[in-house]
C-alpha cells in the first residue's frame, strides 16, 4: 500500500515547523486541507487553541487543535480533552522563577492567558500578541492560580535564554514535567500532558492505528508526538535530539518543508 493511501491523520507543530520564521502559514495549506478530506489535519502546538483557531479562520472547522503542548484537544467549539494544573502546582511553578529577572511567567488558562503587563517591553509585547491573543494583565499572579483552569505554565526568556534556564531547573515533582519548548520558552505541565499523549488520545477517538498517522516537528516539545506517530519528520532546522529519533528529515520551515513533504507523498504518482 502506498503511503498516501495509508495515512489518515497528520499532526504538525506550528512554530519552526508549519509556519516560517515570520509566523506565516504556507499559502497552499488551506487548499491542501480542503483537497484531502480523507486526511484529518491536526495542529499540535504550544500555542493555546484559541490563537490557532483564529489564525486559520474558515479552515479551522476542518482541523483538530492540540493546544498548550497537549493540555487541550479542541475541535469545532468543543473540548475533546483537557488536563489542568492544580493551584498548588501553579504556585510551585511561579516560585521556580521568582528570582530570575529574565523570566516572564504566564499562566495559560483554558479561556485566556494571565500575565504581567509588559510595560514597554516591545519584544515581550510582540510575543504575547503572537501567541496569546486572549489575555489579561494582573499585578499578582499568585492570586490568580484558581481563577481559571490553568492548562499550562510557561515562561518566556529574553535573548534565547530558555535552554540555560532549563538546565538549571531542580528536579520536578513526580506529577509535573518541564519541557524546552523553544529557544525562548520553557513549559511546565501535568506529567500526563504531552503532544504524544494528545495524539494517542485522538487516534483512539478516531479509531486509528499508529501506522496511519504522520507527524512533523522541530523542537523537544514535539519529541513524544514524533515517537507516537507511525511516520515522523523532523525539520532540518530542528533540534538535534529530535532529528535523531525522526524517521525522516523535512526541508526547512522557511522553505515550506511541511508542504513539500505533503505534496511529495499525496500529490505525485
Amino acid at each position: 500500500m502506498k503511503l498516501k493511501d495509508q495515512i489518515k491523520l497528520i499532526a504538525t507543530d506550528m512554530d519552526g515547523t508549519l509556519v516560517n520564521d515570520a509566523k506565516e502559514v504556507p499559502a497552499s495549506f488551506d487548499q491542501w486541507v480542503l483537497d484531502h478530506p480523507q486526511v484529518q489535519m491536526v495542529i499540535a502546538s504550544g500555542r493555546p487553541y484559541y490563537t490557532n483557531e483564529k489564525l486559520f479562520g474558515k479552515i479551522a472547522e476542518h482541523l483538530i487543535f492540540i493546544g498548550d503542548n497537549g493540555g487541550v484537544i479542541y475541535q469545532n467549539g468543543k473540548f475533546l480533552y483537557e488536563q489542568a494544573l492544580t493551584a498548588d502546582e501553579a504556585l510551585f511553578c511561579l516560585k521556580l522563577f521568582e528570582d530570575n529577572p529574565s523570566a516572564s511567567p504566564i499562566l495559560c488558562g483554558a479561556s485566556q492567558a494571565i500575565c504581567y503587563d509588559p510595560k514597554g517591553d516591545e519584544e515581550l509585547s510582540r510575543q504575547l500578541d503572537t501567541y496569546y491573543i486572549k489575555r489579561r494583565y494582573v499585578k499578582q499572579l499568585e492570586a490568580e492560580v484558581a481563577s481559571d483552569k490553568i492548562i499550562k505554565f510557561t515562561v518566556y526568556f529574553k535573548n534565547q535564554g530558555a535552554e540555560e534556564a532549563y538546565r538549571k531547573l531542580p528536579p520536578m515533582p513526580e506529577n509535573l514535567t518541564a519541557v524546552l519548548a523553544g529557544a525562548d520558552w520553557i513549559d511546565i505541565v501535568n506529567k500526563q500532558v504531552s503532544k504524544g499523549a494528545a495524539l494517542r488520545q485522538i487516534e483512539r477517538l478516531k479509531g486509528l492505528k499508529r501506522e496511519e498517522t504522520l507527524a512533523f516537528g522541530d523542537y523537544l516539545n514535539d519529541y513524544t508526538m514524533l515517537q507516537e506517530a507511525g511516520h515522523s519528520y523532523a525539520m532540518v532546522n530542528g533540534h538535534p535530539d529530535l532529528k535523531a529519533i525522526a524517521d525522516h528529515i523535512a526541508p526547512s520551515n522557511n522553505d515550506e518543508g511541511v508542504m513539500q513533504v505533503l505534496k511529495a507523498i499525496f500529490d505525485q504518482d
